[in-house]
Parts: C-alpha cells; structure tokens; sequence
C-alpha cells in the first residue's frame, strides 16, 4: 500500500495579485491536482476554483454516490470527475456574460493502493522522476478541444494514465508556467529534496525565466517503508491569496 506527501506552489505573473492557476492538495484522499483558467477566455482564475471544487466533491462523495464507478476503479473515476468539472465550467459560464468562454486545463493525480491515476485536459503537465530520470506522462490538448460545448465535445480528449507506484517515485504536476523550469531540473538533485522545497524552487526558477506567466507545481513524493507513517487527516478546503484553493492533510506521527 503507497503512501503519499506532497506540497504545492504558486506564483502571478505580471500582475502578482491576479493568478489563474489553482491547486489543490489533500493527502489523506490522495488527490492532488493544477488548474489552468485560460487567459484568453474571461474569468479564467474562476473556471480554475469552479473546477478544482468540482473534482474534490466528485472524489470525497464516490465512495457514497458513485458505487459502481468505484467498482470499475480508479480511472473511471478520474475520467467522471474531469468531464463533471469541466461541465460544470460551461454550465456557470452559461449563465452570466461576463463569464462567457471562460475554461480551464486540469491535470490531476488519484492514489489508491499502489497505484495512481493521471488525469488530463488541456496543457498543464505530469511527469515522473524515477531511477534518476524524468519522464513525461501526458500529452497537451489543444484549446479547441478544451472549449468545445459538451455535447461536441469528444470525450477521448480526456485522458487518464495508470502509474504503478514505486517507493521514492517523485510526480510532478505542474501548469505551463513552469514547463521550462521542470526540463531543465536535475533529477538526482530533485528526488532528494522534499516535495515542499522541490515545489517552490520550480515555481521560483519558472518566474524568473517567464516572469509574465502564472507557474504553479505540486510534488508528490512516494514514501518508501523507511519513512514515517504520517495519519491520514484530511482538512475542508480553505481560501488563500490570489485564487489558491487548498485542501491540506496533516498528522502526526
């Protein structure tokens, strides 16, 4: 059975005080997830919050309103939360104007077991440091796709990728923002950080070589049997600045 830490970061561009991107952590459900709202649609710091929102209550509600998704597994339901996010999305933008348009990408990662599943849509990133080697794990989708109404839409454009974990395997989530700065990490430099410092220096490193652009990553850390067994408590989501909505798991040893 695999156990999870992670930790997230996030940073503006241009405007510090207006961020698009949200995140969301929660150990004690093993989800973890980056949200892209697109900044040529309106209120895309909105359709990230609606998204991330959505994807929570889907998970923290499947194993009393979704039996049967979880008796097909995990990547049903991570396909069933992406499409109920991002329908969710085009049904609030439908109704005020001022949010016409608006959309987001999501990548997410669900661990059960020792196995997790990728979510994506859209252009925002997973990737997987292992045996001192990154690798990519998803594939960009186009802003078309991502902006087709619901019932054009194709529902192959939302992927999901089984992982079997390995103790010490480090994933990484990350928006476009931060794509220069996770291909130029070292990898054997970057599994031996813990995933609060690794998140942060990737987001610090993508503002300085694009500080116009909005970077957030989450670093999620596989814990071999040689590190401390955390309980698993899981905290409602609270607000912080510029858009982030987190929800942390803490506990003690």
């Amino acid at each position: 059975m695999s156990r999870t830490e992670g930790s997230g970061a996030s940073r503006g561009g241009g405007d510090e005080f207006h961020n698009e991107d949200v995140f969301l952590v929660d150990e004690g459900m093993g989800l973890y997830l980056v949200c892209d709202g697109l900044s040529a649609a309106p209120a895309g710091e909105r359709a990230s919050e609606i998204a991330a929102q959505s994807i929570l209550e889907t998970v923290a509600n499947a194993e009393h309103n979704l039996p049967r998704l979880i008796e097909r597994g995990s990547r049903s339901l991570v396909a069933h939360a992406l499409r109920a996010a991002i329908d969710r999305v085009v049904q609030v933008s439908q109704t005020d104007p001022a949010l016409a348009g608006m959309s987001t990408t999501v990548t997410m990662l669900l661990v059960r077991g020792d196995r997790g599943v990728v979510g994506q849509l859209g252009d925002s990133r997973a990737a997987l440091i292992r045996g001192g080697r990154l690798h990519r794990l998803s594939a960009d989708h186009t802003l078309t796709e991502i902006l087709l109404p619901v019932e054009d839409r194709d529902p192959l454009a939302i992927e999901t990728y089984d992982i079997d974990l390995r103790p010490h395997d480090t994933l990484i989530l990350f928006t476009d923002g931060a794509l220069a700065a996770v291909d130029h990490l070292d990898p054997s430099r970057a599994r031996n950080s813990s995933p609060r410092l690794l998140a942060s220096r990737i987001v610090s490193d993508a503002h300085r070589r694009h500080p116009e652009l909005d970077a957030t990553a989450i670093v999620v850390r596989v814990l071999g049997e040689a590190h401390r067994a955390w309980l698993e408590l899981s905290h409602e989501p609270r607000d912080f600045v510029h858009g982030h909505r987190i929800a942390v798991g803490s506990g003690r040893a």
